[in-house]
């Protein structure tokens, strides 16, 4: 059984953190085959214990068995012609459409007379979008902290006050290791704001403000297919747009 038939078999049992590296494993399939579990968990910014935990989920005895897989299936295949920029600008599109029905105004208010800002992701996909948007808002003139790792996040969820924010970046808004942080969180009625791929979940339920984006498969050449996470960086652009008009215009 090849590598992509045991994540379909296996997809329900995976956590937001598992689907995190699987994306990683479908878009560097060659690099990943010479990493070490250490090194592998350094690029996903998850731990060497959560990589034995998701290739035994995936039916394997370890990380070493998972890239003797990965190994055995490094060839070039044929991708069916398809328009990928007519496919990237239709997720665009939705986005903007999307973004139009939302009512940002309580959520930029929130932004702005927050005692402190800190913005979390799941995964190293949302983290690097993350730090992009982390970045606009010090351009707006709005301090934010962004963290990195499910302790620190916990660590700091004790410090929180209602007077603060928290906007958490995830996939599917499912990670186990941040439930128990989240409902912390909750109790100190500490404002959260989730980014989450649309559907109901753990994260945006838990949330005082929820915004959304649009998960696509995406193939290449030496896997079936991933997934484009496109949407959760326009979603953040355009909420980082969306405050410096209003630092710029509405206050």
């Amino acid at each position: 059984m090849d590598f992509e038939q045991r994540v379909k078999l296996n997809y329900d049992r995976l956590s937001d953190s598992d689907k995190e590296m699987v994306y990683y494993i479908q878009q560097n399939k060659k690099e990943v085959v010479g990493l070490s579990a250490v090194e592998f968990a350094g690029k996903t910014l998850t731990s060497k214990s959560s990589v034995s935990r998701l290739s035994k989920k995936l039916g394997l005895n370890g990380f070493s068995e998972l890239k003797y897989i990965l190994s055995q299936e490094i060839k070039q295949t044929f991708i069916p012609p398809e328009d990928f920029v007519s496919q990237l600008k239709g997720n665009v599109d939705k986005t903007f459409q999307y973004s139009n029905q939302v009512n940002f105004q309580p959520l930029l208010n929130k932004i702005a007379s927050c005692k402190n800002l800190f913005i979390y992701a799941t995964g190293f996909t949302q983290n690097n979008y993350s730090k992009e948007f982390s970045n606009d808002l010090f351009l707006s003139g709005k301090p934010n902290f962004l963290i990195s790792g499910e302790t620190n996040f916990d660590m700091i969820s004790q410090t929180l006050t209602s007077e603060d924010l928290v906007i958490v970046t995830s996939l599917s808004g499912e990670t186990p290791g941040i439930k128990d942080t989240i409902k912390k969180i909750n109790l100190s009625k500490v404002p959260i704001c989730s980014v989450t791929s649309f559907g109901k979940n753990f994260l945006s339920d838990n949330s005082d403000y929820q915004l959304y984006y649009e998960v696509s498969e995406l193939p290449n050449s030496t896997i079936g297919s991933g997934k484009s996470m496109i949407g959760l960086n326009m979603i953040l652009i355009i909420l980082s747009y969306k405050y410096r008009e209003f630092v710029l215009f509405d206050e």
